[in-house]
């Protein structure tokens, strides 16, 4: 949860793959007819049968009962009979840099990857699976904003991309005590040195075009309700990540704080969470993370190795890597999580086999609650594959409790009301962009009928998916 020491290496590094990048992006790009398909509109709703769906230049141009709806002249025609549309999924939790295995093993087979390749493959993995947006939530400030830019321009392929630009954290200086003065600082995260630095740093993410920052636990709630008031003035939304104080209603009311980065391994009273519902609060639960943590993905599996039997996982990161995968993932849990010397247990983390149901917990706890929550995948952990991990993230949120329509608006709507593009994208209705995962089954009953997926729209156009599968 901590890029400080989230290690830099992208899966893709334990093999040499060829990514496709050149040839085709789009299969088709003009008007589509999706007929006698179930609907998932994304906003909470009971799945509707038999419908049509008529998509012209980029958006939604009409929904309704099978047969009943003009088919617009040269349309794409897609018999939609025995699958289901919903709205792309939204990924509210990546990091383009950083990775899961620099430094776990002996030798030097492990480099970190920053390269075009390794980083189209991530964007290529999330296309793939159906994930149309994503919120990159730190990074280097100037690196990750040059992606956003070549990905805007149509220079690299991607979902949409939203960033919160490098993290804020804290640079010890006394500032606290009365010291005013001090340089503004950036870089691969932002450091805080003093009150008079604020109003220019944060000129700055305005400047950038950033609409939501992120702090760090490196920074404490005092210097943070200051940052949060800076952030406000220009109309930037603040979340944070100070683990075990997540989702804790003092923090966010002292701070001002507009959501979590992650849900929470610690006790959540409900009084927190009636507060956080009552004052329009919002926590990106990131429920993969609590998975990955516990490392029970993997034991679940009891030596079945079943990644390597998920086309989400094989086709984009190629068989090699998963092999790699299991390979190393025992010495990796105990050198970063479970050995006397691990990270995690240097800093007092325990028993990380509890994070999974607390993080379940904690979720359905709010929910019930009332607060707005969507999913994420901070995926830089062992066990958490970009875009495949969007779908395990709607099977723990039904884990959890969460009725399947539910945990979709979750990742789909709730984003993009996060992201303040509700009126946009994130829910199938007339007039909204198109972008759009088509499944075969129905998983408004089986929510794991998300990873049988067909055909992915991004504002409209129907993605090849064929061209973003792995080259070996």
């Amino acid at each position: 949860m901590k890029l400080q020491f989230l290690f830099t290496l992208l899966l893709l590094a334990v093999v040499s793959p060829v990514v496709a990048q050149d040839g085709p992006r789009y299969s088709h790009t003009g008007p589509t007819i999706i007929k006698g398909v179930r609907v998932i509109d994304g906003l909470g709703n009971a799945p509707r049968e038999n419908q049509d769906i008529v998509i012209v230049d980029g958006k939604i141009a009409s929904m309704g009962p099978a047969g009943k709806l003009a088919t617009p002249e040269n349309a794409l025609k897609i018999d939609g009979k025995g699958m289901t549309v919903l709205p792309g999924l939204i990924d509210m939790h990546v990091h383009l840099q950083g990775g899961w295995a620099n430094g776990t093993i002996p030798g030097d087979r492990y480099q970190p990857r920053y390269d075009e390749v390794a980083v189209q493959q991530r964007l290529n993995a999330h296309l793939y699976a159906g994930v149309t947006t994503v919120l990159e939530c730190g990074s280097d400030h100037e690196y990750i904003l040059k992606w956003r830019k070549r990905i805007n321009d149509g220079e690299v392929f991607g979902p949409r991309f939203y960033t919160t630009g490098a993290p804020w954290d804290q640079e010890p200086s006394g500032w606290e005590a009365g010291n005013t003065t001090g340089d503004a600082t950036f870089g691969n995260s932002t450091k805080v040195t003093a009150i008079a630095a604020l109003p220019e740093q944060m000129d700055k993410y305005k400047k950038d075009e950033i609409e939501i920052i992120k702090l760090y636990s490196g920074l404490s709630p005092h210097a943070a309700g200051f940052v949060v008031k800076e952030a406000h003035k220009r109309d930037i939304l603040v979340i944070a990540d100070f683990w075990r104080m997540n989702m804790d209603r003092i923090i966010m009311e002292a701070t001002g704080l507009d959501g979590w980065a992650h849900c929470s391994p610690s006790e959540i009273p409900a009084s927190s969470n009636k507060w956080m519902a009552e004052n329009n609060r919002f926590c990106i639960v990131t429920a993969t993370l609590g998975e990955a943590m516990s490392g029970l993905r993997v034991k679940d599996e009891g030596g079945k190795k079943l990644m390597l039997k998920e086309p989400l996982i094989v086709n984009v990161w190629g068989e090699e890597t998963v092999k790699e995968f299991y390979a190393v993932y025992p010495q990796i849990r105990h050198n970063y999580y479970d050995g006397p010397e691990a990270f995690y247990q240097q800093n007092g983390f325990g028993d990380l086999s509890r994070f999974r149901a607390k993080f379940l917990e904690n979720i359905k706890n709010a929910y019930d609650a009332g607060v707005l929550l969507t999913g994420g995948s901070d995926c830089v952990y062992p066990s958490l594959w970009d875009g495949e991990v969007m779908h395990r993230e709607l099977e723990l949120f039904v884990e959890a409790g969460i009725e399947p329509v539910q945990a979709i608006k979750c990742c789909t709507y709730n984003a993009a009301k996060i992201l303040r593009r509700d009126k946009e994208f994130g829910s199938l209705q007339k007039g909204m962009s198109a972008d759009i995962l088509i499944v075969a089954g129905n998983p408004a009953k089986n929510i794991s009928d998300t990873r049988n997926v067909k055909h992915v729209f991004l504002s409209g156009k129907q993605v090849d998916r064929d061209s973003l599968k792995l080259n070996e």
